[in-house]
């Protein structure tokens, strides 16, 4: 149904689908200097592929892999099996040149330069790093065409605005299994982001097999964990396609896991084992103002930083670690430790009197530069969440910036102390903000100046917290979302038109699923589990133009009802608010037609919006019949009579029929939140009422 949407708005002109200017291109990230020529180069069965530069095991790979996916995508059969070093016929049409051989490390050189011309394919790099991110670029080049598949003519000269591009996934609070996070790196790559950050440990699990501390997969990951071998295999997996690989146990608190194995690290004596932080069931009366008491007044699991034996432990576990993550840095952690658990312990204080420590915050610091000490011995750089600064920490430690604050006073301060930072305030991808939330947001806030950024920031991550997360919709949350935030921290800080962005962003997330992702078989699959084996059009209807309710609502909305007081860690995540995407494709389209629309009033555009808004009108005679025989449509029954309700004053303002107030008192009803969702589509239709769309909101608030 998206298809034929699409296809109309090409044919009534709404969307072009063949202007060939630098900003008709489907290229993301966008390159820094993109130049179109004339002319075209045709795949034919002639295409060979001619390689000159040093033995590069990923590179080759990389070269193959370029020509089996382009021969899949183009249908046509090139005549080379595999493609060595040792193919370098300067009379090949493509050819592949680089200077030398790195290791995927941040501040390694990822330029490259891409020239198509009808005859020939040149692609120069000085790396093969940086040769690999150019075979995406080219990959994003190819189109369809009457005469067969082709590349543009173009001249384009490219390297990344920021070193350090990653995608942090929580795999503690939710196990996140192997092979996703393999699929996520192949996604990575093809929007060139170069780290993984896995938040390997928390309080509801530790997810990395210890062979010399055993109990901590025994006891701390519920049988849910990853091998050494498979962790080996991922690293080199992940470096094979220019990314690294940064391990995150967080500590000291968020520790339950770990103390379940070894409650001697414990600052208090408990029955510790892997569990929610806090126990919301424990609430007679839950309100919020309840659930914020517990949270700044209730112990919670931390490491005691007074006992020697918390260093020995630590030592021998940072050196078995260095020998499985060979990238250079190592996350502590260091976040959200309110320090209870320390000041209700009588030999921690004694312990802070005897060393002149003067408050929890200075013990802190004293645990972190203990840490410090330790990692150092290993040849690894700590990074810590903001919590780690102080002004006594060490200055080759990295703080990773998350509190997203109105005005930005922390980042001038960590500059100035010689610390760099990662921004990942802004790119939380669990607060279910659209794309161009994310995308908008540059990792340099206005009050830093350009040569500060430059000593500084060394980045951004985008990161997916597991919360409401898990292996089947892990990827519905991060992509393509994801690729916004690639974009922001490749591209130029001026490549920022939210409209060119949402037109490659739906491209791209084809090329995702078609070589890398599950995201759309994940949606499908939840959708199909409602209604066994019926048609799932009628809530895939439904589904497609709903998005969940922004920032920490859901989060917040769900710590106070009963049932998720007493949810647990294999509680189901199948609902609605669990399947639909943060963006919705469907209602993006209908804007643009709306736009189109109200500028020009054209007579195909009316047809086109009418022929949609009937669809969704019509739509609730199948949802209620199906809707009858399966229990769950019954619960979002209401949902599914909005959208008909919505389509219905749709359609009565296109015809000019109906009363205006009357029709906006009722869209105002219709926008209050269902089952954790929204309407993705009601502005739209406002917009029809009134004849005038209001733009999209340029923030959101946070609870």
């Amino acid at each position: 149904m998206r298809i034929i949407f699409i296809s109309l708005l090409i044919f009534t002109g709404i969307l072009s689908a063949g202007a060939q200017s630098p900003d008709s291109l489907y290229l993301m990230p966008r390159p820094q200097s993109v130049t179109i020529k004339d002319g075209r180069f045709l795949f034919t069965t002639q295409f060979t592929i001619g390689t000159n530069g040093p033995a590069s095991v990923k590179l080759t790979a990389a070269v193959n892999m370029f020509y089996l996916q382009l021969g899949k995508r183009t249908g046509v059969y090139f005549p080379q099996e595999f493609i060595t070093a040792a193919d370098n016929n300067v009379d090949a049409q493509m050819s592949v040149s680089f200077g030398k051989t790195v290791l995927a490390q941040i501040g390694v050189d990822e330029s490259y330069s891409l020239s198509v011309s009808p005859s020939k394919i040149v692609l120069t790099a000085a790396t093969d790093i940086g040769a690999m991110r150019g075979l995406e670029t080219l990959y994003q080049l190819v189109m369809p065409s009457g005469a067969g598949f082709y590349c543009q003519a173009v001249e384009i000269s490219d390297s990344p605005r920021f070193k350090w591009r990653g995608l942090m996934i929580d795999v503690a609070r939710h196990f996140i299994p192997f092979e996703v996070l393999k699929r996520n790196i192949d996604a990575m790559a093809i929007v060139k982001m170069n780290v993984l950050h896995l938040h390997l440990s928390d309080d509801e699990g530790f997810r990395l097999e210890s062979k010399i501390y055993p109990k901590l997969q025994q006891l701390g990951s519920n049988g849910q964990y990853y091998s050494q071998e498979q962790i080996k295999e991922l690293v080199s997996y992940a470096h094979d396609r220019g990314i690294i690989i940064v391990p995150e146990f967080d500590l000291p608190g968020h520790s339950t896991s770990i103390l379940a194995a070894y409650p001697f690290l414990a600052s208090y004596p408990a029955n510790y084992k892997p569990a929610k932080r806090y126990k919301l069931d424990t609430i007679k009366n839950l309100n919020l103002m309840a659930v914020m008491k517990l949270i700044s007044e209730t112990p919670t699991p931390t490491i005691d930083p007074s006992k020697e034996g918390t260093y020995t432990f630590f030592d021998n576990f940072f050196k078995e670690m260095s020998s499985l993550f060979t990238d250079a840095y190592l996350h502590i952690g260091a976040d959200e430790n309110s320090g209870v658990a320390w000041r209700q312990n009588p030999a921690i204080i004694t312990f802070m009197k005897a060393k002149g420590i003067k408050n929890t915050d200075e013990l802190q610091a004293y645990f972190v530069k203990r840490l410090h000490a330790i990692a150092q011995k290993y040849n690894k750089h700590i990074i810590g969440w903001e919590e780690a600064f102080n002004l006594s920490l060490p200055q080759d430690v990295i703080v990773q910036k998350w509190k997203p604050f109105a005005v930005d006073t922390l980042s001038n301060k960590i500059i100035s102390h010689n610390n760099q930072l990662i921004i990942s305030c802004g790119y939380y991808l669990d607060m279910y903000f659209p794309a161009y939330i994310h995308y908008l947001n540059d990792p340099v806030s206005p009050n830093v100046s350009a040569a500060d950024a430059d000593k500084g920031i060394l980045g951004a991550e985008a990161a997916i917290w597991s919360e409401s997360v898990n292996e089947g919709n892990e990827e519905i949350r991060v992509w393509p979302r994801a690729a916004a935030i690639a974009e922001r921290v490749w591209s130029a800080a001026n490549v920022k038109d939210v409209d060119d962005m949402y037109r490659r962003l739906w491209m791209l997330d084809f090329e995702l699923n078609d070589r890398a992702i599950e995201e759309n078989n994940n949606y499908l699959k939840i959708l199909a589990r409602w209604v066994n084996d019926e048609d799932i059009t009628p809530v895939r209807t439904l589904a497609n133009v709903c998005t969940q309710v922004k920032g920490y609502k859901r989060l917040m909305g769900a710590m106070l009802t009963p049932a998720a007081a007493n949810a647990n860690l294999s509680s189901p995540m199948v609902n609605i608010a669990d399947a639909v995407h943060s963006d919705s494709e469907t209602g993006w389209y209908f804007r643009k037609a709306v736009v189109s629309y109200l500028d020009k009033h054209k007579p195909a555009d009316m047809e086109l919006i009418k022929s949609q808004l009937l669809r969704w009108q019509n739509n609730k005679v199948m949802f209620d019949a199906l809707a009858a025989k399966i229990p769950y449509l019954q619960q979002i029954n209401d949902l599914s009579d909005h959208l008909s309700d919505a389509a219905s004053i749709g359609l009565q303002a296109l015809n000019g029929g109906g009363n205006k107030d009357v029709q906006l008192k009722q869209l105002q009803q219709l926008e209050k939140p269902l089952h954790e969702v929204q309407l993705a589509i009601l502005p739209e239709i406002e917009a029809l009422v009134t004849g005038k769309l209001k733009p999209e909101p340029s923030a959101y608030p946070l609870f």
